[in-house]
């Protein structure tokens, strides 16, 4: 899981098929996702109310056979949707850039921000979707790992009156997380998803861009949401959401928000590596 200070999130990757769809075609199906689940979920309440029965004819039981079938080929197509996309070509090469960013190490990367982009101006989606939107294109949400990129998506927000963005931050929560040097995970399980970089402990209030407050007033990451079951292991960034300027806050990862993409060097080379001659 972790070379080098990287950490990988392997239980969550998995090869998909890749397709050749536009952005904005990929964005607006995306868009629904959040709801249908909730539809799934209500379908599947329904469903094991009619499982529970111990009284229906046979002509009832070959329909509930159907409804089974049906309701397990919804289930699989969620799970499907829910994993690591790889990356597609032809989307790649067409992929929207909006800006370019040297940082302070010399690394230059290309910029997608959702609400400059007509198809996407809208969109809200949660972190995971996010990222796929992205990763389809040769691209990761955004990865702040200096100050200087920091600021430069933060003025972009402001600039923008954006009142909050998913990046790829994550806490590690999963499996192969329970390493000494990540716990506890709120202080020291911080990463960049888009990159496997770690971000300091959220203890040192300087190496990071941490608000000072939060729905409990309380200095962030405050996983405030853990009382309602939902672990806020997701990283935002908050447009004086709390009159605290714009900050970095923990966010249950199913929240849906707008979103910033960055190039991937990892799957540019990946597809250069596979295509040879398309110009990324």
């Amino acid at each position: 899981m972790n070379v080098g200070g990287l950490i990988r999130e392997e239980t969550c990757a998995c090869a998909s098929p890749s397709d050749t769809v536009a952005l904005h075609t990929r964005a607006s199906r995306t868009h629904s996702v959040s709801s249908a689940r909730l539809q799934l979920f209500a379908a599947h309440k329904r469903f094991t109310v009619l499982l529970t029965s111990t009284t229906y004819s046979t002509e009832m039981s070959r329909h509930i056979y159907l409804a089974a079938v049906a309701f397990l080929a919804v289930v699989c197509i969620a799970n499907a949707q829910r994993r690591l996309a790889l990356p597609d070509p032809r989307s790649c090469a067409n992929r929207v850039r909006h800006s370019t960013y040297r940082d302070a190490r010399g690394v230059l990367h290309s910029y997608f921000f959702s609400w400059e982009h007509a198809p996407t101006r809208n969109l809200e989606v949660d972190w995971l979707d996010a990222r796929n939107i992205c990763r389809r294109h040769c691209m990761d949400a955004v990865s702040l790992e200096t100050p200087q990129e920091n600021e430069f998506v933060k003025q972009r927000i402001a600039r923008g009156n954006i009142r909050y963005i998913w990046t790829s931050g994550r806490k590690c929560n999963f499996a192969g997380c329970d390493r000494p040097d990540l716990q506890p995970p709120n202080v020291n399980g911080w990463f960049w998803s888009g990159s496997g970089a770690k971000i300091g402990p959220t203890t040192q209030r300087n190496t990071g861009d941490w608000s000072y407050t939060g729905g409990y007033g309380q200095a962030q990451p405050d996983n405030r949401e853990a009382a309602q079951g939902n672990d806020e292991s997701c990283l935002a960034i908050l447009n004086n959401f709390y009159n605290d300027g714009v900050k970095w806050h923990d966010v249950a990862c199913h929240h849906v928000k707008p979103f910033v993409c960055e190039d991937s060097d990892e799957l540019l080379n990946f597809v250069r590596s596979r295509n040879p001659g398309l110009r990324l």
